[in-house]
């Protein structure tokens, strides 16, 4: 059996497949986190998640140990 523990009160998951996991969270924006399969594990890709959020059809791509900030328009 495997749990994953990853949702907060009001969160909703929307889609789980065997690459990824879906999560709508309270503020309206989706989560799409990829799972990563190991020798002996599977875990959350935390780092390479997807945020879908509310905007004006952009795209914000955010380097994890960095401040750059790229956009795309």
């Amino acid at each position: 059996m495997v749990k994953v523990n990853i949702l907060r009160k009001e969160d909703e998951v929307l889609n789980v497949t065997s690459e990824f996991v879906a999560v709508k969270r309270r503020n309206g924006e989706v989560d799409i986190i990829p799972f990563v399969k190991g020798v002996q594990d599977l875990r959350l890709d935390f780092e390479n998640r997807m945020i879908i959020g509310y905007g004006k059809n952009t795209i914000h791509m955010i380097q994890p140990d960095s401040d750059v900030v790229i956009t795309t328009f």
